[in-house]
Order: C-alpha cells, then structure tokens, then sequence
C-alpha cells in the first residue's frame, strides 16, 4: 500500500509511506488518544487535496520498526482529529482540532472504533 501526501496547512509535509497490507480498509470514526492527561476517543476523519473531509481508514499492516500494526489514513492532506467535546463542523481553523499525517496504532485495535 502506497499513501500519498501534499504539503498542507493540516500536517505540513509528510514523506510519502509504503506498507505492506493485511487486510481490507474500513472507515474509522475514533480512535483512542491522550488528551489533557487523560485517554479520550476523538473523532477522526481524513482530508481530501481541497481540504474536504472524508472517511477515515485503518487497515492492519507489517510496519518494519513497530511489526504488525493498524495503520489509520486519510487523504492526500492526511488526518483531522478533535476533542470528543467538540461538536463544532471540521475546520482548519479550528484550535481545538488537530491534523496528523496518519497513525500507526496497536495491533489489537482497542484503539479504534470502526464505522
């Protein structure tokens, strides 16, 4: 599996990435991260190059330096994340969300919710 990025005003640059897949994606809508000192689930959607959301995708993979682990991506602008609190529309404006390239998360996927 091949994931493209441009740099962008959601995650900068980011290399392009080839992994090895195990399995078919399927959209993600939360995943499992540490804010304000505590393990929240945040929803999650992924960015088109217009900076349009889209779904969210995980898929297990081989990754050379962590072994078999779910891989959540997005489009070619990555990832947006924000706060389970936060019933505000996906922006870029936004200070209370943030981007990602994309995530690498534990093989068990306890860390995400599917769609």
């Amino acid at each position: 599996m091949f994931v493209r990025f441009e740099e962008n005003p959601n995650c900068g640059f980011v290399d392009d990435r080839v992994w090895k897949e195990e399995g078919v994606p399927r959209p993600v809508r939360e995943i499992l991260r540490a804010r304000d000192g505590q393990e929240v689930w945040c929803p999650i959607t992924g960015l088109n190059k217009e900076g349009q959301p889209i779904p969210a995708l995980g898929v297990k993979v081989e990754d050379s330096g962590e072994g078999t682990c779910w891989l959540v991506y997005g489009g070619l602008w990555g990832l947006r994340l924000k706060s389970p609190d936060n019933p505000k529309a996906w922006s870029l404006e936004d200070s209370a969300q943030w981007g990602e390239g994309f995530l690498l998360l534990p093989p068990d996927g306890q860390d995400l919710h599917f769609a």
